[in-house]
């Protein structure tokens, strides 16, 4: 199956519109940040928390972009609002912890989802584009993984950390500088799951498969077409599956859960391989 590089990711009227299992006001008084949450899983999660009746605050390095994934969401009367962040940067991100905490009095749920990479044999990444996906990808989310704890801990309030990370059960070809940094996401959250326990604060991640999203455009158009088959069900997930995955954790469903990995990939790591930049002619 193929997908035309322009219609990827739901529209703002399918957000606002599917049908979810969850309760209209179950996050209701609850305050959720969402990074990367201009497009993508970070919106489709912004979309869902937001009609559930959470107040969400989203936040990345574009204004322009987050300013238009809210408008819809503000014109259909939900609590968001945008704010702009560069998660590589620690000094900045706690000033902005100080700042949102005192502007909304508190966060209840933190959802690192943003992130990047590009497809690329390994053999040659440069060491800039190393070192771009680790200080995205792994950096930036535990500067904000732990400047979120530090504040609940001082203030003596439960906390809530999901973290976007990708399957990576057996690694993933084209991709080893993703790998290793959502690894790291991954083990971080294991050992401080515990760690943070004594404060309240629960620690999960979510692995999402292929998913049809804004996020596939890096990847070269013959890589996706071959994407269906590397799981079982032989289709893509949407933003939506994530979103809601997103809730549950999110919420007290999900109280007695802490230091897991909630893998969506529609049975891909049992199944078959993905490359996705390309397949050597070797391995065919």
């Amino acid at each position: 199956m193929g997908l035309d590089k322009d219609t990827f990711g739901l529209s703002d009227r399918q957000l606002a519109e599917l049908d979810t299992v969850f309760s209209r006001d179950s996050f209701s008084g609850k305050r959720v940040l969402i990074s990367g949450g201009g497009s993508g899983i970070g919106k489709a999660a912004a979309w869902l928390l937001a009609r559930l009746g959470a107040k969400v605050l989203i936040c990345g390095r574009n204004l322009e972009k987050l300013q238009a994934a809210i408008e819809p969401m503000k014109e259909m009367g939900l609590d968001v609002r945008c704010k702009t962040l560069d998660i590589r940067d620690p000094d900045r991100v706690q000033v902005f912890f100080d700042e949102i905490m005192n502007e909304q009095g508190g966060l209840d749920v933190l959802i690192n989802n943003a992130g990047g990479q590009f497809p690329q044999p390994a053999i040659d990444f440069s060491p800039n584009g190393w070192r771009a996906v680790i200080d995205n990808n792994l950096n930036g989310t535990w500067f904000m993984m732990q400047a979120a704890a530090q504040r609940w801990r001082d203030a003596k309030k439960p906390g809530n950390i999901i973290n976007i990370v990708t399957v990576i059960d057996r690694g993933m070809p084209d991709i080893a500088h993703t790998c290793a940094a959502r690894a790291g996401v991954i083990y971080a959250s294991k050992t401080v799951a515990v760690e943070w326990a004594q404060y309240g604060i629960r620690v999960n991640c979510i692995a999402p498969g292929i998913i049809a999203s804004e996020g596939m455009k890096v990847y070269p158009q013959e890589a996706v077409n071959e994407f269906p088959r590397s799981n079982p069900m032989q289709c893509f997930g949407s933003a939506w599956d994530i979103a809601q995955a997103c809730a549950y954790l999110g919420s007290d469903a999900s109280q007695f859960m802490t230091g897991e990995v909630m893998t969506l990939d529609g049975g891909g790591r049992l199944w078959g391989e993905l490359w996705p930049y390309s397949k050597p002619e070797y391995f065919s």
